[in-house]
């Protein structure tokens, strides 16, 4: 190795010698890199020629998790099992065991385990909550309010949609209406009510119970920014006192006293002689939907899936995302299930328990683990979805950046598997004709 180094070492010089000249003529300057080059790698051959030589190492042996399967593709003909199966040809197949690291398609920044909400803020009214999702632009917030509690009314950047996970109480919502000028729509709100709320309309929530908390979701495609009309964080406190009093019109002892009078907590807790707008059943139409009283799919004990878009809730066309709801029965199994033509999910418990299973494109498991009310977790384009009940029943709602949802169950009842022909099931699943008819029908007798 000495030897090898010193001789270098020398090379390294004649090629400085032959650099230095090539410098001084101008007609070589243009030249001067590729001179270096050659003589770089012509130096260091030699020198390593002449050195102590090596038997170059031998081409690495195939990973144990590849293994020749000669059997994976055979022609066998129908009915028949012969003891010793023709292969067509030989295919390697890449088996993955519990050792094997598997490479993901989603992005390793992103939070995709269920997880429950932390509180942010509390207040004599209530408190609110937010789910972390590292690595992505989900925006996703609960609101916990207690009896009479009030918050500041609110618009946000983007558009989301409510979900009532709890309680009963009293909504206001600041929509157009049909010549363009703004309307508050005041309706009674419960359990499992859908509301979509586009962005930059106002709203106000109110729990009007005595005895009762009232808990909302607010789920968005976007991280959410909210503007508060009044309290600590009013818009109104940022700006100047000349503008303040110019828009509203009022005077600068007034302006001054509404100011002061702002410095309330965000959730405040009304007293029993405020008396708030009383809901209108009517303005429920097309602006709320109730998925406990939706007629879901065909009701039988297994489980039931209604799909929310444009048609039953119009606003969805203005937030541009779309619904599903599932509800399945103890012990009961959601199918895979692949959501087309959007980014990801964002997915809801909020009843009952179970597990989820999450997976790629390559077979891999991205998501594993129990889930309950409260949890939420987000599903991304790039893999399929199957789910548990436990024995109270597992229900969820799930959100889609396309207000037109579509599914494509790949096993079970309605799925593609009863729509392929039998000769493609048995071609791909390498299978006789018994076990093809149970991949595509299963639970019947064959």
């Amino acid at each position: 190795m000495s030897k090898a180094l010193a001789k270098v070492g020398t090379a390294a010089n004649a090629v400085f010698r032959t650099i230095s000249k090539a410098y001084k003529n101008p007609n070589t300057q243009d030249t001067l890199v590729n001179a270096s080059v050659e003589l770089g790698t012509s130096a260091a051959k030699t020198a390593l020629e002449g050195g102590s030589k090596k038997t170059p190492p031998s081409p690495p042996s195939p990973p144990s998790y590849m293994y020749l399967n000669t059997s994976a593709m055979v022609e066998q003909p129908q009915g028949r099992y012969p003891s010793q199966p023709r292969p067509l040809f030989p295919c390697f197949f890449p088996m993955v065991s519990s050792q094997t690291r598997r490479t993901s398609f989603v992005p390793t920044n992103t939070d995709l385990e269920p997880q429950f909400p932390e509180e942010d803020f509390r207040g004599e009214g209530g408190s609110s909550f937010s789910w972390k999702m590292n690595g992505s632009d989900v925006g996703a917030s609960k609101m916990v309010l207690l009896p009479r509690g009030f918050p500041q009314p609110v618009f946000s950047n983007g558009p989301k949609m409510a979900f009532v996970l709890q309680g009963t109480g009293t909504a206001g919502i600041v929509v157009p209406n049909g010549n363009g000028v703004l309307n508050e729509r005041v309706v009674r709100i419960s359990e499992a009510d859908v509301i979509a709320v586009p962005s930059g309309v106002v709203t106000w929530w109110f729990n009007d119970n005595s005895d009762t908390h009232l808990a909302i979701v607010f789920l968005g495609q976007q991280r959410l920014v909210n503007f508060y009309l009044a309290g600590p964080r009013g818009v109104f406190k940022g700006f100047s006192a000349e503008v303040v009093c110019t828009s509203l019109q009022l005077g600068e002892a007034v302006a001054a006293l509404l100011d002061s009078q702002t410095t309330h907590g965000g959730i405040v807790k009304l007293g029993p002689e405020l008396n708030m707008p009383q809901p209108n059943i009517i303005n429920r139409d097309g602006l709320v939907f109730n998925s406990f009283t939706a007629v879901l799919g065909e009701g039988d004990s297994s489980g039931d899936a209604f799909f929310l878009n444009s048609t039953n809730l119009p606003l969805l066309n203005e937030v541009g995302s779309g619904s599903s709801i599932i509800q399945l029965g103890s012990g009961c199994i959601y199918p895979p299930t692949y959501a087309c033509a959007t980014k990801f999910q964002i997915i809801l418990v909020f009843s009952g328990s179970g597990n989820v299973e999450v997976v790629g494109p390559n077979g891999d498991s991205i998501i594993n683990a129990a889930v309950e009310k409260g949890h939420l977790f987000i599903v991304p384009d790039t893999s399929v979805l199957s789910a548990t009940a436990g024995h109270i029943g597992l229900g969820w709602l799930s959100i889609l950046n396309s207000p037109t949802p579509r599914f494509l169950t790949l096993a079970g009842r309605g799925s593609v598997l009863k729509s392929l022909s039998q000769a493609v099931v048995q071609a791909a699943f390498n299978v006789t004709t018994p076990m093809e008819r149970k991949i595509r029908f299963p639970g019947q007798s064959h």
